[in-house]
């Protein structure tokens, strides 16, 4: 398996706000409620609950990331059900003082050799982009 480590963030709360709101993901909900309508259209097909995440991904169809592991404060993991390769997304949480959070995001994938040249890039981008997700979540 190939591990891809997004870029860190930092935010600005403690490790248990953080690890509250990544590990309840039906919360998540009635953020897209509050979205403009122009927005909540693009994540037509989107739902939570408070264990997965269900979504409309093209040429794969309805694509579950459903959280496997919660090690409080420190860990949040989700493994991807119907994905064409076994894939894990891992939400790695360290204190930085009593109210920063340091969040790095890794996407563990089985790609075979062959294809990692063509496909890499592209999920190496993706583990980046969940750091900028959660930040312009914790605003």
């Amino acid at each position: 398996m190939a591990t891809y480590t997004g870029k860190s963030v930092t935010l600005p709360f403690p490790t248990s706000t953080v690890y509250e709101k990544i590990s309840d993901l039906s919360q998540y909900n009635e953020l897209i409620e509050k979205l403009p309508d122009d927005q909540r259209q693009k994540l037509n097909g989107v739902e939570f609950n408070s264990d997965s995440i269900s979504m409309n991904a093209p040429s794969v169809g309805k694509l579950t990331f459903k959280i496997n592991e919660r090690t409080p404060a420190t860990l949040v993991n989700f493994t991807a059900e119907n994905c064409p390769m076994p894939l894990d997304l891992t939400i790695n949480l360290k204190a930085d003082g009593e109210s920063a959070t340091i969040l790095t995001p890794a996407i563990k994938i089985e790609i075979p050799p062959m294809l990692r040249p063509f496909i890499g890039n592209k999920i190496q981008e993706a583990a980046d982009k969940f750091g900028e997700v959660f930040t312009s979540i914790f605003k």
